[in-house]
C-alpha cells in the first residue's frame, strides 16, 4: 500500500520549500531530449524547452496546482479511495490491459473504418484502428468538444497526452496501445465551444466567435455548419501571414473541410492530419453503429438509474468532504441521459427512457459517458485535466454500477509557449521562466529598475535619507518649542517621502518607456502568455503553435509529451515552456 502523504506539501523533485526554481529543475535525460548545457533550454529537435515547472501551492506556482491531481500522482488517500487503478501501478496497469484486450463490435469498426477513410486518415491511423478492431490493442484516450481551429490550445495538448500515454503504456506493459481522441460532438454547450481567439506576430490579440444562428437551442455542437465555421476561420488564419507555418496552417484546415460534413467531422480530420505520423484514432459518438454498442451499458445504467443517481449524490458528498467542492451537481445527477430527436438533444428522466424502451435514442451526459467510452473501447489511461479527475473521483460508483472497467487517470501534458518576444525578455532580464509568465509586468518593472543608471539611482537613495533623517531631527528639535511642533514636521516628512517616491517612479517610468520603445512586444507579452488572465492553454487557438513553428513541431511535442507521461508514471507532473 501506498504511504499517505499531504498532496498539498507534496513535492516530487524533493526540493526544500524556498529553494529556487531553477536550482530544483530535473536533470531527466532521454533519447529525444538533449542538454545543451547547465540552466540553458532543451532542444528537441526542432522544438526548444525552456523549464519544467512544477506546480505547487504557493504562488505563483498556485495557477498550476491542483490538490487533486497532486493526490493522484502520489497515490494519497483520496485517490487510493476514489479510484480503482492507479497510473503509478504498472503491475495494475497490466493487468488491466489484459483483461480489457479484445475486439471492437463488428458494425462499430466498420463503420469507424469508413468514417477515417473519407476524413482522409494516414495508413498509420487505419493500421491502428485495425489493431484495436481485431482485439491486439488496449487505448488511450484523450476527448473535447469541437470547435474553431481545433479548439484551445489543451486540445492539442490532451492529443498529444494520450499518444504519449499510448507509448507509455506500450513501454510498461509490453501490450500495444493505441492513442484515441474523443470527440464530443454530442455536447449541445455552443457559448462553451464557439469562440476562438489568436495572436499575431506583434501580440495583437484577435477574438472571433460564430454567429448565433450557427447553432440551434439544444442543437449539437458537432452539427454546428461549415459555412459558418469557415468565415471565421479565413479570419483567423489571416492573423498569421508571414508566419513560418502559416501555409501548413490554412494546408491543415483546408484539407480537413475537404471531406468533413460539419465543425465535428472536420475538427476529427483536422487531428487526423496533425497527428497523422502518430497513428491517432479518432471517435465521433454521433455514429449510429456507435449509439448501438454504447446501448447495452445505458440500459444497465436505466435498470439501475436510481440507486446510481444516490450513489453518485453520496460520493459527491464525500468529496465534498475531502476537497471543499462537489464536481458534479445534485442536479446533473437527476439523470445520466439524453434523449437526441432531429439534432437536439434534451434531458430525459430515466423513467420515460425506460417506458420508451429502444424507440428512444439517447446519449450519456457527463455523469455516464467515461464509462460509455471505457465500455465500448479497451481504453486503459485517459488525459485528465484537474476538471475531469475530479468528477471521474465521484464516479466510481456508477462504473461499478453498469460493469465497466475504468481506464486509469492520468495528469495531462500541459505546456505555454514563449513566442520570440518572451525569449528576448528572458534572457535579457535573465529571470525566472515561470516568473516571465505569472507576473510578466512585475519581471519588467524589475529589469527597468535595474536599468536606472547607478549614480542617478544613489544620489536620490542619498538625497532621499538625507531629508528624511534631517526632518526627523527638525521634529526632534522642536519639541522644546512648541509640543504640537513635531506632528506638524512629521506630516510635512510624509509629504516629502511621498514626493521622493514618485521621483522613483519617475526614473522608473522613463527606463521603462526607453524599453517599450526599444521592445514594443513586452508590454503585450502578459496578454498573450496570461490572456484573459488565464493559462494560456485555456485560450489561444489549437493551431497557433503550428502557425508559428510548422507541423514539424508535433513530433517533438509528442516526445516530449511521452517523457511527461513516463515520468508522471513516477509521481511527477511537470507544466512545459516551449519556445513558439
Amino acid at each position: 500500500m501506498r504511504p499517505s502523504i499531504d498532496p498539498v506539501q507534496f513535492n516530487p523533485l524533493g526540493c526544500a520549500a524556498n529553494a529556487p526554481f531553477l536550482s530544483c529543475l530535473p536533470r531527466f535525460r532521454s533519447p529525444a531530449v538533449q542538454t545543451l548545457g547547465e540552466g540553458q533550454p532543451m532542444s528537441l529537435g526542432t522544438l526548444v524547452l525552456r523549464a519544467r515547472v512544477t506546480p505547487r501551492a504557493e504562488a505563483p506556482f498556485d495557477r498550476l496546482f491542483d490538490p487533486l491531481t497532486a493526490d493522484l500522482l502520489c497515490g494519497g488517500p483520496v485517490s487510493r479511495e476514489r479510484f480503482a487503478g492507479h497510473w503509478t501501478d504498472t503491475a495494475s496497469l497490466t493487468a488491466l490491459a489484459e483483461r480489457k484486450r479484445g475486439p471492437l463490435d463488428p458494425a462499430l469498426a466498420r463503420a469507424l473504418t469508413a468514417y477515417h477513410q473519407r476524413l482522409g486518415a494516414s495508413p498509420a491511423s487505419l493500421a491502428n484502428l485495425e489493431r484495436l478492431a481485431r482485439g491486439e490493442a488496449v487505448a488511450s484516450v484523450a476527448g473535447q468538444q469541437p470547435s474553431p481551429l481545433g479548439g484551445p490550445l489543451f486540445s492539442l495538448h490532451k492529443t498529444a497526452g494520450a499518444i504519449g500515454l499510448a507509448r507509455a503504456v506500450t513501454a510498461r506493459t509490453s501490450i500495444a496501445c493505441v492513442p484515441l481522441f474523443w470527440m464530443h460532438g454530442e455536447d449541445s454547450d455552443f457559448t462553451e465551444i464557439r469562440g476562438a481567439t489568436v495572436s499575431d506576430a506583434e501580440l495583437a490579440l484577435h477574438d472571433y466567435a460564430l454567429p448565433d444562428d450557427a447553432h440551434l437551442d439544444g442543437g449539437l455542437v458537432g452539427d454546428v455548419s461549415l459555412a459558418s465555421v469557415q468565415a471565421l476561420t479565413e479570419q483567423a488564419l489571416a492573423h498569421w501571414q508571414g508566419m513560418p507555418g502559416h501555409a501548413e496552417a490554412v494546408a491543415l484546415w483546408d484539407g480537413a473541410r475537404a471531406n468533413a460534413r460539419d465543425l465535428g467531422e472536420a475538427v476529427s480530420a483536422l487531428l487526423l492530419r496533425v497527428f497523422a505520423e502518430q497513428g491517432l484514432v479518432v471517435v465521433d459518438p454521433r455514429l449510429p453503429e456507435f449509439r448501438a454498442a454504447a446501448r447495452p451499458i445505458l440500459d444497465r445504467y436505466l435498470a439501475n438509474a436510481e440507486a446510481l443517481q444516490v450513489a453518485a449524490s453520496a460520493a459527491g458528498t464525500r468529496l465534498e468532504q475531502l476537497l471543499h467542492r462537489r464536481p458534479l451537481s445534485d442536479a446533473s445527477l437527476e439523470s445520466f441521459v439524453f434523449e437526441i430527436s432531429d439534432g437536439r438533444r434534451r434531458k430525459i428522466a430515466a423513467s420515460e427512457a425506460r417506458a420508451r424502451g429502444a424507440e428512444v435514442t439517447l446519449s450519456p451526459s457527463v455523469a455516464l459517458r467515461p464509462a460509455v467510452q471505457d465500455g465500448v473501447f479497451p481504453t486503459v489511461a485517459m488525459a485528465c485535466g484537474p476538471g475531469e479527475i475530479a468528477y471521474l473521483a465521484q464516479l466510481r460508483e456508477v462504473f461499478a454500477g453498469v460493469g465497466v472497467e475504468p481506464a486509469m487517470p492520468a495528469a495531462r501534458f500541459g505546456a505555454t509557449w514563449l513566442p520570440a518576444q518572451a525569449i528576448d525578455l528572458l534572457e535579457t532580464a535573465a529571470c525566472d521562466p515561470w516568473a516571465l509568465v505569472a507576473t510578466t509586468d512585475a519581471v519588467i518593472s524589475t529589469y527597468a529598475e535595474g536599468r536606472v543608471p547607478p549614480e542617478v539611482a544613489e544620489t536620490l537613495r542619498a538625497a532621499h535619507e538625507s531629508a528624511m533623517s534631517g526632518l526627523a531631527r527638525v521634529a526632534e528639535s522642536s519639541r522644546s518649542l512648541d509640543a504640537s511642533l513635531p506632528q506638524m514636521v512629521e506630516s510635512a516628512r510624509a509629504k516629502v517621502d511621498f514626493q521622493f517616491a514618485r521621483l522613483h517612479e519617475g526614473l522608473n517610468g522613463k527606463v521603462r518607456g526607453r524599453l517599450d520603445r526599444e521592445h514594443p512586444g513586452w508590454r503585450r507579452l502578459r496578454y498573450v502568455l496570461l490572456p484573459g488572465d488565464k493559462l494560456q492553454e485555456r485560450r489561444l487557438a489549437s493551431l497557433e503553435p503550428i502557425a508559428r513553428r510548422g507541423v514539424s513541431i508535433v513530433a517533438d511535442l509528442v516526445e516530449l509529451a511521452t517523457e511527461h507521461a513516463l515520468r508522471s508514471a513516477k509521481g511527477v507532473h511537470e507544466h512545459h515552456l516551449l519556445e513558439a
